[in-house]
Formats: C-alpha cells, sequence, structure tokens
C-alpha cells in the first residue's frame, strides 16, 4: 500500500485514515457470567440470532460473542460525525455459508450505511470464560478502493 504513497500529502492522508481505523477498531469484551439474563430479552437478539446460539451445545459463548459484536459496532459507528441511534435490533450478526460472522443491518442503518459507502469487517472470538469483537469501518470509493 505505501507504494501508492506519491508525496507528503498522500502520506499524511494514508496516517489519519490509519488513525481513524485504528479509533473504529473497537473490543469489547465481556464475562459471560455477567450476559445470562440478556439471553431472555427480545431487545438484544433477534429471532435468527437465537436460533443460532441455541443450536450450539454450549449457547452461552455464542450469545457473548454476538452481544460483544453488537456493542463494537455501535461503538464503531457513535465514533463518526452524525452517526445515527443504534437499536441493538437493528444490528444483526448473520453468518455466511462459511460460518463467517457478519453485520446485517436494519431499518434507518441500512440506508444511512449505503450512502456513506461504508463497508463493515467484524470479528469475533469467545472462550469459555471471555467473549471479545472487533468491528472495522470503512468508506469505500467508487472504484473499489477503500
Amino acid at each position: 500500500m505505501l507504494s501508492i504513497l506519491r508525496n507528503s500529502a498522500d502520506l499524511w492522508n494514508y496516517f489519519l485514515t490509519i488513525v481513524l481505523i485504528i479509533k473504529s477498531v473497537i473490543h469489547s469484551i465481556a464475562e459471560l457470567d455477567r450476559r445470562l439474563s440478556l439471553l431472555s430479552d427480545i431487545e438484544f437478539f433477534s429471532s435468527y440470532e437465537r436460533h443460532y446460539c441455541l443450536s450450539k451445545s454450549k449457547p452461552l459463548p455464542s450469545f457473548s460473542g454476538i452481544w460483544c459484536a453488537k456493542e463494537a459496532f455501535s461503538q464503531a459507528i457513535a465514533n463518526l460525525d452524525q452517526s445515527p441511534r443504534c437499536p441493538f435490533l437493528d444490528i444483526e450478526v448473520c453468518h455466511d455459508s462459511n460460518g463467517r460472522p457478519y453485520i446485517g443491518l436494519k431499518n434507518y442503518l441500512t440506508q444511512w450505511c449505503h450512502d456513506k459507502r461504508m463497508a463493515i469487517n467484524l470479528s469475533i472470538s469467545h472462550s469459555r470464560e471471555f467473549a471479545a469483537a472487533s468491528v472495522l469501518l470503512y468508506s469505500v470509493q467508487n472504484d473499489g478502493t477503500v
């Protein structure tokens, strides 16, 4: 990537972009035991998310990972200018055919991110005791570059 930088202004813009990306990467770590009460709360998990987690032999780590992903996305969006409100039910953690998680958006968030040409990368990790998620938001240019 540095090979495409032509002058100091390009380098400065690249540096600012990296700083913004780093600020947008949010790590939410939650103790699983503290999240038990959220499992029955319909204000946090969609029917897809519930079904996905309950299909696991140990659903608690998956519930916690999804909660962390939603929290990471809402915090990443909150760092942007004129960001919209992010109700947890408008943020859905889905999975592709390979099991890779991704953020699916609903209602106003869908249009807002589309208008901003925003791409979202999600990573979730969990163990028996902890869960963490990171969300990377970036703008895609008209030519498909970041």
